[in-house]
């Protein structure tokens, strides 16, 4: 027993919680399959022959190209996206001990929020690009406390972050927007070298990623806002808040991810909420203006982002809760200071609120992250590995492998070379988000002209996978030349779009 206490004293308990935290991850990773967003990501990687051609194929992104970088690279020594996985827990398991190392709280908060939703298993199961953000964005905060003295290095940091994910911009900028106010109200202005070179830094690399992140006029990044009117618009940014501090999936349905209990239970009671929740940062920093106007100013960033691009995930939603985690972070170097709300309210009664808050917050993020984890431990994510590997069972994989749109990209991932794509007429892997697919009056007719085009010209049978099933008869009496065969259905994945129903097309 005292052995096991030594383990979690103050000395060495960012070691043992930093390695069940990777141990875990790594057990998350080899049970998680690739979904269409992180496949997509590396593939670009994989697909693309040069750097150039990477920033090429990555203009319709709508994100910094970083990320896109390392996958690359770590392409150019294997194309088995395990390494990507690897990689990514490697990196939130060097936030994590960062976190562990230098975040001014208690061991009880820092476990809770280390195996929370977010950083246990959004940003860390799932590879995407936002955990490397994180990693920068407290690498900065561990240097908060001295930030005159390192600006340059502090907002480098930053400005690294920045490069990784527009989430990152909100929060740099409200950072930066504090830290300058800070000056002007100590008359430390600005003419300083340190502060001028800092400052081309960040705003050098900083235009840079809004350059990357502009998509071109054809992108299809802001269709899913033309037929909504302002007051949606502004109801579904405005709650996104309270979707983010207090995030709880809906797991009464096998499809949990990216939804919420709270909007699918009742939109105006959530919608109320999230106006309520808008004064919570009031409770939570009530002891300095300059760390207040830290997340007013983040909430209002988040809140226009949302309102343009019309994002609807968690994933995103994840921004307001690094708001309030770095908040409380760099709280702790704030002098308590008289104001309007701590003059008007007992500080004992604001104190006990705020911790209500905190521990609210947290003990849901672990039991949302931990469910989340457990469940995508027992039930595939996605359904795109285990079709891959029927084919590969069954020695089907050497065959020409079809599907249609989008769909595909993840099977690309674990077949390892590109898909044949009917909609793009050629080999393909990741998404190209400019390309139209054509409405058609007869779904099932397009369906099997194309298929025949692509029969024409090859001597054996195919595989096509589609991502709904098909009535095979009704297949083949829209032609006398080709026969379906139904080999396999797998219908049973976490994200609802990612079934796979797997057919032999051959020539009668």
């Amino acid at each position: 027993m005292g052995n096991f206490l030594i383990l979690f004293s103050e000395k060495f308990a960012p070691y043992s919680l930093v390695f069940i935290f990777f141990i875990l991850s790594f057990i998350g990773i080899t049970h998680h399959e690739l979904w269409l967003d992180e496949s997509h990501s590396w593939l670009l990687g994989r697909d693309s022959n040069s750097l150039s051609d990477l920033i090429i194929n990555t203009s319709y992104e709508g994100h910094p190209i970083l990320w896109n970088i390392i996958l690359f690279y770590i392409n150019r020594f294997s194309s088995n996206p395990f390494w990507m996985q690897l990689l990514h827990i490697i990196i939130s398991s060097i936030a994590v001990f960062i976190f562990l190392k230098k975040a001014p709280f208690s061991l009880l908060f820092k476990i809770l929020f280390i195996f929370g939703y977010f950083i246990f298993f959004e940003y860390n199961v799932i590879s995407r690009n936002y955990g490397l953000g994180v990693l920068f964005l407290f690498c900065a905060l561990t240097i908060y406390k001295d930030r005159h003295e390192k600006f340059i290095l502090f907002i480098t940091f930053l400005a690294i972050a920045n490069h990784v994910h527009s989430i990152f911009i909100i929060l740099s900028f409200a950072l930066l927007g504090i830290i300058f106010l800070e000056m002007i109200l100590k008359e430390d202005f600005f003419l300083k070298k340190k502060f001028l070179i800092g400052t081309l830094i960040f705003g050098g690399i900083t235009a840079l990623s809004v350059i990357q992140i502009i998509p071109p006029s054809d992108s299809l990044y802001f269709e899913r806002t033309t037929d909504l009117s302002v007051f949606e618009k502004l109801s579904k940014s405005a709650i996104t808040f309270f979707k983010g501090v207090f995030f709880i999936p809906d797991f009464r349905t096998l499809h949990f991810w990216n939804t919420h209990l709270i909007v699918n239970l009742s939109k105006p009671f959530a919608i109320i909420l999230g106006i309520i929740s808008i004064f919570i940062p009031c409770f939570l920093f009530f002891k300095n203006k300059l760390v207040l106007m830290y997340a007013y100013l983040g909430i209002l960033g988040t809140i226009v982002f949302f309102f343009v691009t019309q994002v609807s995930a968690p994933r995103f939603f994840g921004v307001h809760f690094l708001l309030i985690i770095t908040g409380l972070w760099i709280n702790h170097y704030y002098p308590f200071q008289t104001n309007i709300i701590n003059s008007k309210l007992p500080l004992m009664l604001l104190k006990n609120i705020k911790k209500s808050l905190i521990y609210s917050m947290l003990i849901t993020q672990l039991i949302v992250g931990i469910t989340a984890f457990c469940i995508d431990l027992s039930l595939p994510f996605s359904n795109s590995k285990q079709t891959i590997t029927y084919l590969k069972t069954s020695n089907l994989n050497n065959k020409m492998v079809i599907t249609q749109g989008c769909g595909g990209t993840p099977l690309s991932s674990y077949l390892e070379k590109p898909i044949f794509f009917l909609d793009a007429d050629s080999y393909e892997s990741f998404c190209k988000w400019n390309r139209r697919i054509p409405i058609v009056q007869n779904p099932e007719k397009a369906l099997n002209d194309s298929l025949q085009k692509v029969l024409n010209n090859v001597n054996q049978s195919v595989i096509f996978i589609s991502t709904h099933s098909l009535n095979t008869e009704k297949q083949m009496t829209l032609s006398n030349s080709l026969n379906y065969k139904f080999l396999k259905g797998f219908n049973s994945s976490i994200v609802k779009q990612e079934s796979y129903y797997i057919y032999e097309i051959s020539k009668i």
